[in-house]
């Protein structure tokens, strides 16, 4: 990335690496590691993809439907995050904004939401986007190669 002058700036090329990086990483966990499930009003649970995670928000999207669009009875929403069959921490949203997207050819809309910091699963919550960012941050693609790590 270069400035005005036309001097190449290495920190925000690497800022931008990372970035990335951490963005892919998440959208390998989230895809494996974690089911995420909006719970509706009437005792259901619909899936929702998740696709963006930080201290105080979260971005979700779910397959667009012309006929009903979820969530539409409330902003207010409980998402439960599934780590294990029978085990998930349930978290409360607002939903703060909604854009329809197409992704890979299929039709979505998106949903930008903030966290409800007063709600009990608050701390771990934050505690599992800091694991994430950490994560990101060490991860590395299996090369297949098996060497001694850097300890």
């Amino acid at each position: 990335m270069k400035d005005d002058s036309g001097i190449i700036n290495l920190s925000q090329f690497r800022n931008r690496k990372q970035e990335e990086k951490k963005r892919k990483t998440e959208r390998i966990f989230f895809h494996n590691l974690v089911g995420v499930y909006g719970v509706v009003n009437s005792g259901k649970m619909v899936p929702v993809e998740l696709i963006d995670v930080s201290d105080d928000g979260l971005g979700i999207q779910v397959p667009y439907n012309s006929e009903k669009n979820w969530p539409t009875e409330s902003t207010d929403v409980t998402l439960r995050l599934y780590f294990s069959e029978d085990s998930y921490m349930e978290i409360g949203v607002s939903v703060v904004n909604a854009r329809p997207t197409i992704e890979n050819g299929n039709r979505y809309f998106r949903y930008g939401c903030a966290v409800d910091p007063t709600h009990r699963s608050y701390v771990a919550w934050t505690n599992f986007v800091g694991f994430l960012r950490a994560y990101s941050d060490v991860s590395e693609k299996d090369t297949g190669n098996i060497g001694i790590g850097n300890f």
